[in-house]
C-alpha cells in the first residue's frame, strides 16, 4: 500500500494580501498526477485544510475539486481538521463522503476515530485525532490519585492517544497510523503558524510511542522527530518569508510483515520566497538578484534617508514584492555578525514589540508592560481564530 502524507493546505489563504489561488490549484493538480504516477492508494491530509473556520465559497469549491480529482486518480483520501478549520463544517456529509472513498475524521468531541482503510488485499488501521482545543473538548481524565488534571493540549492529546491504543488492540495484525494536528516540543517553526503564548500548546513527542507511523500537521516545515516514522510533512506552499525551504510530501510504503519505507517527493510548483537587503539602487541593479525576480520578495532597505515610492520602483524589477521596510546598516551588520536571519518576520510578535520599546526609550520593558503585551497577543490570536 502506498500512502501520501501531506498537511496544512490552508486553502483560501493569501500571501501578504496577494492571492494564492493559482498556486494552490497548481499544487492540487501536481498532487493528482503524483498519485497517478506512483499508484498511490491513500492520501492523508493532517489538518488545516482550509485557512479559516468559515471559508469562502471559492475555498470550499477548490477542496471539493481536489477531493474529486484525487478519488478519480485512484486514491482514497483521509483528512482531519486542524486549528484553522471548523470541525463541524468539515464533518458535514462525512458518512456520504466515506462511501465514495473520502474519510473525514472530524468528530473532535468523541476523538479519536478509527478507520480501517482497505486497498486490494492490504489493510491499515488509521486513527484520526483532530486538533483538540483543551477548553472545548471534554476535560482530561483524573490522575491516579483521582485529582483533576489541567486542561492542556498535552493532557487531552495523551488521553486520546491512550484510547487509540485500546481501540487498536483487536487489530494487532495491522499496521497503525495516527494522524494528528499538534505542536510537538522541540520542532522547528515558521512565522505563518498560529501558536499559544508561552508554549501552552506544546506536547511531548513521547506521546506518540507505539504506532507504526505518525502523520503530523500544524508546522509548515517538513521534519522528522527523532525517526522517520514520526514526522511533519509541512505545508505545500510557503506562507511566510521564513519558509524558504523546499516543500514536499511524504510517500509511505506498507507491506504486510515488512518495515515501513518512507521517502519525500519535492513539490515543484508554487512561488518561492526570498528576502533582499541593500539600498534601493543596489536592489534595482545588482545582477546577483536576477534569479529571484520571480519570487515573493521582502525588501530590507538600508538607505540612510527615506526614498520615494520604493514599492512601485521595486515592482518594476520584482513584480511580486509584497513588503518593504527600512533597516539601519548598523543593525544589519550586527545581525550578520551574530548569525541572525535577515527575515522581516523572523520573531514572535512579542519580541517585535519589545524591540520597538527598547529603540524608542533606550531601556527594556517593565514586568507589567511585558504581561500586557503577552495578554494582548493571546487575545488577538483568539479573536483571529
Amino acid at each position: 500500500m502506498k500512502i501520501i502524507h501531506t498537511s496544512d493546505w490552508h486553502i483560501g489563504r493569501e500571501f501578504e494580501s496577494e492571492s494564492l489561488a493559482g498556486d494552490q490549484l497548481a499544487f492540487i493538480e501536481w498532487l493528482v498526477e503524483t498519485v497517478r504516477s506512483h499508484s498511490v492508494d491513500l492520501v492523508i491530509i493532517a489538518g488545516d485544510v482550509w485557512d479559516k473556520a468559515v471559508p469562502k465559497g471559492e475555498a470550499i469549491e477548490l477542496l471539493d475539486t481536489a477531493l474529486s480529482l484525487l478519488v478519480d486518480a485512484g486514491a482514497q483520501v483521509l483528512l482531519i481538521p486542524g486549528n484553522h478549520d471548523s470541525a463541524q463544517r468539515l464533518d458535514f456529509g462525512a458518512t456520504r463522503q466515506g462511501a465514495g472513498g473520502v474519510h473525514i475524521l472530524a468528530k473532535e468531541m468523541i476523538s479519536p476515530q478509527l478507520q480501517i482503510v482497505r486497498c486490494g488485499d492490504q489493510e491499515v488501521a488509521v486513527i484520526g485525532i483532530p486538533y483538540l482545543d483543551p477548553h472545548r473538548v471534554p476535560a482530561p481524565n483524573a490522575d491516579d490519585a483521582g485529582q483533576p488534571r489541567a486542561r492542556t493540549h498535552q493532557n487531552v492529546l495523551a488521553d486520546a492517544l491512550d484510547r487509540a491504543r485500546s481501540m487498536l488492540d483487536e487489530y494487532s495484525g495491522l499496521a497503525s497510523i495516527v494522524v494528528a494536528h499538534a505542536f510537538v516540543a522541540g520542532s522547528s517553526t515558521s512565522d505563518s503558524e498560529r501558536h499559544n503564548v508561552g508554549g501552552a500548546d506544546r506536547v511531548d513527542v513521547a506521546l506518540f510511542d507505539g504506532f507504526d507511523y505518525v502523520a503530523l500537521g500544524h508546522l509548515h516545515r517538513p521534519q522528522e522527530l527523532g525517526r522517520p516514522s514520526i514526522a511533519y510533512s509541512g505545508s505545500p506552499l510557503p506562507y511566510s518569508f521564513s519558509e524558504d525551504h523546499q516543500k514536499s510530501v511524504r510517500l509511505i510504503k506498507l507491506r504486510n510483515g515488512a518495515p515501513i519505507e518512507v521517502a519525500t517527493i519535492d513539490i515543484p510548483v508554487g512561488r518561492p520566497v526570498h528576502t533582499v537587503t541593500g539600498t534601493l539602487d543596489e536592489l534595482l541593479t545588482d545582477s546577483a538578484l536576477t534569479s529571484f525576480e520571480g519570487h515573493w520578495i521582502a525588501a530590507r532597505l538600508t538607505n540612510e534617508q527615506v526614498v520615494l515610492e520604493p514599492m512601485q520602483r521595486l515592482r518594476r524589477r520584482f513584480p511580486h514584492v509584497t513588503s518593504v521596510a527600512y533597516v539601519a546598516r548598523t543593525r544589519q551588520s550586527s545581525d550578520a555578525a551574530n548569525g541572525q536571519s535577515p527575515s522581516l518576520v523572523s520573531r514572535a510578535p512579542e519580541e517585535t514589540v519589545k524591540e520597538f520599546l527598547q529603540e524608542m526609550r533606550d531601556h527594556d520593558w517593565t514586568d507589567s508592560e511585558r504581561d500586557l503585551v503577552f495578554e494582548a497577543t493571546r487575545v488577538a490570536a483568539e479573536q483571529e481564530s
